[in-house]
């Protein structure tokens, strides 16, 4: 044989049988329980973003809606405890052991808790066919017509937030649940749905197109993305405080070392000022925190829903 023949057959061996020199890790998995285009996917994906550069290899988002975030949690519960699987935690997801008997979990502090992000401004949206430019007017319109009005709601923090409402002022409406914001707000623009208690980020362009109004905001201050808008305190109506908190978590049993090595990571993503901004943008306040912050806030809030469930009188299903 040729010689160069022979060189050639040596090389294309070796070649076949090294390992590749490049091998890239697979990407890292952040389940988001959300519909694709709502304010949690949208958030999710500036943080992966930030995360993918602060680690130096792919995050990438897979969508997992259903059940108030149930499903999600599933897949996250199921993944090996090795930080390649997270999940963007809602503080919603606290209260699913109270209204669903087949829970995922019995609290969500058996989750490894990673880090907070941040939390949601809710805002209260009404359809413009709602004849009613403040909170009092609405109130008025309501008792006018007692069961005419539907309140849509994408998660079980907007059931809890129209909830509060409902009781604080005494009125009524028929719930109507959608999987998230992406698909609720169509029917809020078209008028199927009446008013929806959500992310001032999920309704505020349409405000702004005239498509929808939006009568206040549920946060203890006026939120600097609409600072014209009134809080409902100031509105004179009196709530208890929402949990909107938005966070990162890793299965059950994930190693300490891993979670705070994760946390580390996020809190670098986190402290990049265009991707700060960018969340501010979408009227969510950045907060982060070690995984033992995130942990009490879990707690805390495990209880706070307990007793809203129990109180409402919402029945496990």
């Amino acid at each position: 044989m040729h010689r160069f023949a022979i060189l050639t057959v040596v090389a294309g061996c070796l070649a076949g049988c090294a390992p590749p020199a490049f091998a890239q890790p697979a990407p890292i998995r952040l389940i988001v329980p959300t519909p694709a285009g709502g304010p949690s996917d949208n958030a999710a994906r500036v943080v992966a973003r930030a995360l993918s550069k602060a680690v130096d290899q792919p995050v990438v988002i897979e969508n997992l809606p259903g059940a108030g975030g149930a499903i999600a949690a599933q897949a996250l519960i199921a993944a090996p405890p090795d930080g390649r699987t997270l999940l963007w935690g809602l503080a919603s997801m606290a209260g699913i052991p109270a209204v669903q008997k087949s829970a995922p979990y019995r609290s969500l502090g058996e989750l490894t808790p990673v880090s907070l992000v941040g939390r949601f401004a809710f805002g209260m949206f009404v359809h413009p066919d709602i004849p009613a430019q403040t909170v009092a007017e609405f109130v008025a319109y309501a008792r006018a017509h007692p069961g005419a009005l539907n309140c849509a709601t994408g998660t079980l923090g907007e059931m809890m937030a129209a909830t509060q409402f409902l009781k604080a002022t005494g009125l009524n409406a028929t719930f109507v649940p959608y999987k998230g914001g992406a698909q609720l707000m169509p029917d809020l623009i078209a008028g199927r749905a009446n008013v929806n208690f959500g992310p001032v980020s999920s309704g505020l362009q349409h405000v702004k197109a005239g498509r929808l109004r939006m009568l206040a905001t549920l946060a203890p201050q006026r939120t600097m993305v609409a600072p014209e808008v009134q809080t409902l305190a100031e509105a004179g109506v009196k709530t208890s405080s929402l949990p909107s908190w938005q966070a990162i978590f890793a299965p059950p049993k994930t190693p300490r070392d891993v979670a705070d090595r994760l946390g580390r990571d996020l809190a670098a993503a986190l402290r990049d000022p265009a991707t700060k901004t960018q969340l501010e943008q979408q009227a969510l306040q950045v907060e982060g925190g070690p995984p033992d912050a995130l942990a009490a806030v879990v707690a805390q809030d495990t209880e706070a829903w307990q007793v809203f469930v129990r109180d409402s009188g919402i029945p496990q299903e």
